[in-house]
């Protein structure tokens, strides 16, 4: 079924992990979400959450995932903002209309880079980045529209169109729903850093020594984290406590579908870190 040694484990967070409660900003682990994270530090496998929200920046995922008992080694939470801060640095960008609340301007920031507002008077910009933002209006869609006009690159951290929330509800992709209508103004596509790119796991590989093809992709979303680990060449495992069920998983192209399907992450390492479960 695969044929490479496993030496790192990607899990997202929102449907595989955790789920968020929108209204008090806080998660609830999954069933054998703790006990997965334990069983892989056990084994000395390194651990990545890599989740696909822009809510909010790396750091602020720490003390709530661990007050629900999810605790995440420093330096090993991801978020698409996080993805295109360093490519964006790395392409040369220094200042960025960023569209979004502090999980996309804070990482855009710390990479040194420049944060223009999006606003009627906003200065010229090289490049635009969208991200999830609560509270926004038609001046801002406006400003990020004219910049695109004026020449700025559109980038956007996700155009995922939901993800699992608490209690079974679908949370709108604010950022993939602003990038929808960037486009149908200006004709001009919108490059996606986060899943199902694969731009993330070069940051992964780095963060553990591991290579993609010997990693196991975790994830609820088989469009996003399942499509982007068999691109890559990994292990992925499809987990129905999220917003697919096992017929969703099933019903993808059979090269970009999910070679294990679970109903969640009890048993998890039993049934894919042994060797025998590997194939």
């Amino acid at each position: 079924m695969h044929p490479h040694i496993i030496k790192a484990v990607v899990f997202d967070i929102d449907g595989t992990l955790a789920m968020l409660d929108k209204e008090t900003g806080r998660y609830t682990a999954l069933p054998g979400a703790v006990e997965a994270l334990a069983e892989c530090r056990a084994r000395g496998l390194p651990v990545v959450a890599y989740t696909n929200g822009t809510f909010f920046p790396p750091a602020h995922y720490y003390p709530i995932l661990a007050e629900a008992g999810l605790r995440l080694e420093p330096g090993h939470i991801l978020t698409p903002a996080a993805v295109a801060a360093r490519a964006l640095k790395a392409m040369g960008y220094s200042r960025i209309m960023v569209m979004g609340a502090e999980g996309t301007t804070v990482p855009v920031a710390e990479a040194g880079i420049e944060v223009i507002a999006p606003t009627k008077h906003a200065p010229k910009v090289d490049a635009v980045l969208l991200g999830w933002c609560k509270d926004f209006n038609a001046e801002q869609v406006e400003a990020v529209v004219q910049a695109v006009w004026d020449g700025a690159r559109p980038f956007a951290g996700s155009v995922a169109p939901y993800f699992a929330g608490a209690g079974g509800k679908r949370l709108l992709g604010i950022s993939g729903a602003i990038a929808a209508a960037l486009t149908n103004a200006t004709g001009v596509p919108v490059t996606v850093f986060g899943k199902p790119e694969p731009a993330g796991l070069e940051i992964v590989s780095a963060l553990t020594g591991a290579r993609p093809e010997e990693m196991v992709i975790v994830g609820d979303d088989p469009k996003l984290e399942i499509r982007m680990g068999r691109r890559a060449g990994a292990l992925c495992v499809g987990v129905t406590t999220g917003v697919v069920d096992a017929a969703g998983f099933a019903s993808q192209p059979e090269e970009i579908r999910a070679q294990i399907v679970l109903p969640s992450l009890d048993g998890f390492a039993a049934r894919i870190l042994t060797a025998e479960a590997r194939g």
